[in-house]
């Protein structure tokens, strides 16, 4: 049975008029970076819940989830509306194996994100033991349009303060966008345009964990392939690791 602990709504962040962020005070337990929760909220006598990655790192004050508000959706809307010292419900025990213990040693890190997936990256971002294990860490998130690329003050302040460990690179598909690459992920990597940006080239030495939609997940994993990288089994350590908590 899962465990359910009552939290407070502190920040309902708006950064598009479906994209937005949750900060909520609870006190749930002890987890690691890069794991997920569920959120939910009663609606008709019935407790609806969904899966969220933590944006926030396990030694922030605050919970942080990214939500996308879908119209037609049972509990997003909700959420939506939400305002601050409204009531929610957090899992108290957060769970995943989107961990770095689950990611073998590498030269090279690199964290690739569609959408709302790179909330669980800011998390691992967040820590130090990223910065520690790698010599440079590449994030590539991909989105629609200009205005998904969400937390770029935080992305400019962890870029100061790791000059040269951290390459940001955004890809925006449906628009140009200045200082943005205009591919899909596993194009981007196809083309070896991420890489020549990055300066940093594909191999045995690199490490890579994607997250967000399925199809970029599969397709990226594909591309990989090619440069000799195989998936990451704790039976059989490879370069690939993902998140599939997605439905």
């Amino acid at each position: 049975m899962e465990d359910w602990q009552e939290g407070e709504i502190i920040e309902n962040i708006k950064w598009t008029s479906n994209l937005a962020s949750l900060k909520i005070k609870a006190n749930i337990m002890p987890h690691q970076a890069g794991q997920f929760t569920r959120i939910g909220l009663m609606i008709n006598d019935e407790l609806v819940t969904r899966s969220y990655s933590y944006a926030s790192s396990p030694q922030d004050e605050l919970l942080e989830i990214i939500y996308i508000n879908i119209p037609n959706g049972v509990l997003s809307p909700k959420l939506h509306q939400m305002k601050k010292g409204d009531k929610i419900q957090v899992m108290k025990q957060a769970i995943g194996y989107f961990t770095l213990d689950e990611v073998p040693d590498g030269e090279n890190l690199w964290m690739l994100a569609t959408g709302t997936a790179l909330g669980v990256f800011l998390s691992l971002l967040k820590t130090p033991l990223p910065w520690k294990r790698f010599e440079q860490i590449v994030l590539v998130h991909g989105v629609r349009y200009q205005n998904e690329l969400i937390y770029q003050d935080l992305i400019e302040e962890l870029k100061k303060q790791y000059p040269n460990q951290l390459i940001y690179i955004r890809s925006v598909t449906r628009e140009k966008a200045v200082n943005s690459f205009n591919y899909r992920i596993p194009r981007g990597i196809e083309l070896k345009e991420f890489q020549n940006y990055a300066n940093i080239e594909i191999n045995g030495s690199s490490q890579f964990m994607l997250c967000g939609n399925p199809e970029m997940i599969k397709e990226t994993s594909a591309a990989l392939s090619s440069f000799g990288l195989k998936k990451n089994r704790r039976a059989s350590p490879g370069n690939i690791t993902v998140e599939r908590y997605w439905t």
